[in-house]
């Protein structure tokens, strides 16, 4: 399929030029103008590898127009076709609007032809990279979570609860850094893995009576060791702040914002992954320390450090997060999803898994073939 290239230029004889000069290479759309090429960027079934720009246009300039371009649709490669252009404007556009190429009218068709395929080039490289970088990264991470649920299925279930929190929000929330968001869901719990079972059964929040002050600064610990992990994996360092940052405890949660709250009336800015991180894991910490949601989201409200709207969207999440219900199953029966409630036992005696770890693929293969070989003690006590 021809890769897509959006002309944008108030002249038309310009734009027929261009059209014919780039004919059946790719696939061609045009604007007249700045706010017209920003409408069909936005109305792209998927981003235009190449934007060509005139410089001096009416309403929007060349500089402007590339700079909203490039906040709607950061991968495509922008490039400044022009008869005349002041110096300022010229640098707006290297500075703002990320500018590969600036030709010059009359552009010879080489000339043009040339500055395309560097600019496909372009296009293809970085979108490669990211695509190579996601895929690897993705599938590391979910071998660790995978792992996590066999050693830790605390800090697995964990993970579960706000990976799914996450979805939900981004269901009805779009935001910028999604990439970034989803690994901080999935390997913002990693450092509980350090943390020994035995404190993690003790500590629920630092408010409880009788919490052993040692065993919560073990447990307070975890998200630094967290961090520490994310940071050594390249381009993760704005993940790694957000999990160092997350609260392990309600009161941690609650606790007053350094910041003074935006006024009402006010324009709220765009919500982040980095507020729907925060405002998820206060949200979990308090969930799992066996508070009603509805009392956590009302000490949430009450503490002002999240926004409202994004917490009502993660009680929302919350509300429609997939409910297990307790059934009782034979070993031959387990599915991956199914979280069990009794440690899994071989007849012989051999514990496989312990209570309430949920079942990944590999681990649900496993226990069916145990369950068809040595044999399982059924029925075994499953939520699903």
């Amino acid at each position: 399929m021809p890769d897509r290239v959006l002309l944008v230029d108030d002249e038309p004889r310009i734009l027929d030029g261009i059209r014919r000069t780039l004919h059946g290479l790719y696939e061609l759309e045009t604007a007249s103008s700045g706010a017209a090429g920003l409408a069909v960027i936005a109305a792209a079934p998927e981003p235009y590898a190449v934007i060509v720009s005139d410089m001096m246009m009416p309403g929007m300039n060349g500089a402007e127009f590339l700079a909203k371009a490039h906040d709607a649709s950061p991968d495509t490669v922008q490039m400044i076709l022009s008869g005349q252009a002041d110096l300022n404007s010229t640098i707006a556009a290297v500075n703002d609007g990320n500018l590969f190429r600036f030709l010059t009218k009359p552009c010879e068709g080489a000339d043009l032809m040339r500055a395309m395929t560097a600019a496909i080039g372009q296009y293809h490289l970085v979108n490669s990279e990211r695509e190579l970088l996601e895929l690897t990264l993705n599938g590391s991470v979910e071998v660790l979570t995978e792992l996590m649920s066999t050693s830790n299925p605390t800090a697995f279930n964990r993970t579960e609860r706000v990976k799914a929190l996450v979805n939900g929000v981004l269901e009805v929330v779009p935001v910028a850094d999604v990439w970034e968001l989803r690994i901080a869901a999935m390997l913002g719990q990693v450092g509980l893995m350090a943390v020994p079972v035995e404190v993690l059964n003790q500590v629920r929040s630092d408010s409880d009576a009788g919490t052993d002050p040692a065993a919560l600064e073990i447990y307070r610990s975890h998200p630094a060791l967290a961090s520490d992990l994310i940071r050594r994996i390249p381009r993760l360092a704005q993940v790694a702040e957000w999990v160092a940052e997350q609260p392990v405890t309600m009161r941690e949660a609650t606790r007053p914002p350094e910041d003074k709250p935006a006024a009402k009336g006010t324009e709220q800015p765009p919500i982040t992954g980095h507020d729907i991180y925060a405002a998820v894991t206060a949200f979990s910490v308090g969930v799992d320390a066996g508070l009603n949601p509805g009392r956590v989201l009302a000490d949430l409200v009450a503490s002002g450090r999240y926004r409202r709207d994004l917490l009502d969207t993660i009680m929302s999440a919350n509300a429609h997060a997939v409910v297990r219900r307790p059934r009782q199953v034979k070993g031959e029966q387990l599915i991956v999803g199914m979280q069990v409630n009794q440690d899994v036992v071989t007849l012989t005696g051999l514990t496989l898994i312990r209570c309430g770890e949920i079942l990944t693929d590999s681990m649900a293969i496993r226990l069916r073939h145990f369950a068809s070989g040595v044999g399982v003690v059924e029925p075994i006590d499953v939520l699903a």
